[in-house]
């Protein structure tokens, strides 16, 4: 006698099987498709990346009529970070932190080291004092303000900026009255080239908003941007934001 109770839990059971096994895949093609593309409608989004790579004299030191300057290699970042209006929900930011700057591949030449602007004008000034040694970080206020010691960032939005300056490049001595461009070409006199300083690193944004959502993106930079020893000064507006994605921590 066939038993068909014993067919039907077996039907029943690759049933089950199936629909699990459908379920998994389904659950691990979101989780991979997140991993790729992030979140798809953030309160902020950034809406302008740019890059200045050039290079300066540092600490400057005249002595019988020879000046002696320290070469530094900067690359000036600005970031744009505006209000997403396909976002209908009020939300406001709290905090935006840089972090966990990370060296991906560089040349044993110099040392990396990340600014913020000085306190005393809206320029940059390589000096201890406004070295980032961990956390950069802008607090959510109603507008932004780079100059104060607790830097501000508009909470619907605003311009950050930082510095990632390669430094102990070496030393250059020149005449009083030696007139000498203050770019890229400058690297020419310690016979470096902008192959010579290539330099890949990474950083986290992470967006801390008053709603409670958090969101970090891991973004990583070549630098300096362009041939700066033969064109003195480099700029970089073309970086691709869609590939700049956020996820929620």
């Amino acid at each position: 006698m066939i038993d068909f109770n014993k067919g039907n839990k077996s039907i029943k059971k690759y049933v089950i099987v199936f629909f699990l096994i459908l379920a998994l895949s389904v659950v691990f093609f979101i989780m991979i498709k997140y991993t790729v593309e992030g979140e798809k409608n953030i309160p902020f989004k950034i809406t302008k990346f740019m890059i200045i790579s050039s290079a300066q004299t540092q600490e400057l030191e005249l002595n019988d009529n020879l000046y002696q300057a320290n070469i530094i290699q900067n690359n000036d970042i600005y970031i744009a970070i505006e209000k997403n209006e396909k976002y209908k929900k009020q939300d406001a930011i709290k905090k935006i932190t840089f972090n966990n700057f990370s060296i991906k591949e560089q040349n044993d030449i110099g040392s990396i080291k990340i600014y913020r602007l000085s306190t005393e004008d809206i320029k940059y000034i390589y000096k201890e004092d406004y070295e980032v040694r961990d956390n950069l970080e802008f607090f959510g206020d109603l507008n932004t303000n780079l100059k104060m010691e607790k830097m501000t960032v508009a909470n619907q939005g605003g311009l950050l900026e930082f510095s990632i300056v390669l430094d102990d490049l070496g030393k250059i001595t020149y005449n009083e009255n030696e007139n000498i461009a203050s770019d890229g070409t400058l690297l020419k006199r310690l016979n470096l080239k902008t192959e010579n300083i290539k330099t890949t690193l990474s950083f986290d944004l992470i967006m801390e908003l008053t709603s409670g959502n958090n969101f970090k993106s891991t973004i990583e930079l070549e630098l300096p941007t362009g041939d700066i020893t033969q064109n003195g000064v480099c700029t970089n507006e073309n970086i691709n934001l869609d590939k700049i994605i956020f996820k929620r921590v």
